[in-house]
């Protein structure tokens, strides 16, 4: 059996998921643990875990990782030299790779104005995107129709029938009709994956756009058929 210690990086942080934003933890963290790594015998790689952030919106600091990189290449260095043995080191960026890569288009079926709020619906509920509702998370949204239009507070809601169903709670967007195109952007990571059937919603296609500019279809939107496929009659 192959020696292996595996370190998974404790969040300390206020979020409820796994997200490093904050590099200088992180290092204090590293420098920890692998000195109780230097404790065991014959490893053969340390997997460090991971999990770094991006800004999801501008009051969060933006993850510097070639500087964390510059950081953990020292302390990598330092740990094998008193180890004496060549060591595989994993670390796992997480969302780091994807988040701002993907962008969720949801379209508005109706605009509701309540006394003292407004609610903007949309056919894009939580069975597509979770996070939201899920974490309490926040992804900056905008109107692709009136970018630079006057702001007002309202509510963004999807089609699920659910009090908890909102993309955005209190959210400043330019004026809106039904028809807008709503693009929630940093939606790359924990996008699809996390994405369901629920309430017998059928889930989006997904379109790559190339960096020549040119869209491509890599999914294809769900169908009735896709939702009964493995339903016995």
């Amino acid at each position: 059996m192959v020696p292996v210690f595996v370190i998974q990086y404790p969040n300390y942080g206020s979020n409820n998921y796994e997200e490093i934003i904050n590099g200088e933890n992180y290092i204090n963290a590293t420098v920890i643990l692998l000195n109780v790594g230097q404790q065991f015998d014959d490893i053969d790689f340390i997997d460090i875990g991971g999990g770094f952030g991006i800004s999801y919106d501008e009051s969060e600091p933006d993850l510097d990782l070639r500087q964390l990189g510059r950081q953990l290449d020292h302390i990598f260095y330092t740990f094998v030299d008193r180890y004496r043995k060549k060591i595989t080191f994993v670390v796992e960026p997480g969302r780091y790779i994807c988040a701002e890569c993907g962008i969720l288009l949801t379209t508005v079926h109706s605009v509701k104005n309540n006394p003292g709020r407004t609610f903007i619906g949309t056919d894009g509920g939580f069975n597509v995107l979770i996070r939201p509702m899920a974490y309490g998370s926040y992804h900056e949204i905008i109107n692709c129709n009136n970018i630079k239009g006057e702001t007002h507070r309202v509510d963004i809601c999807g089609n699920i029938c659910e009090s908890g169903d909102l993309l955005a709670r209190d959210r400043r967007l330019t004026e809106t009709v039904a028809g807008d195109i709503l693009a929630v952007l940093d939606a790359g990571a924990y996008g699809y994956s996390m994405s369901s059937n629920y309430n017998a919603r059928l889930r989006p296609a997904e379109v790559l756009v190339t960096s020549a500019g040119k869209p491509q279809l890599i999914r294809k939107r769900d169908s009735l058929e896709d939702l009964t496929r493995n339903q016995i009659f």
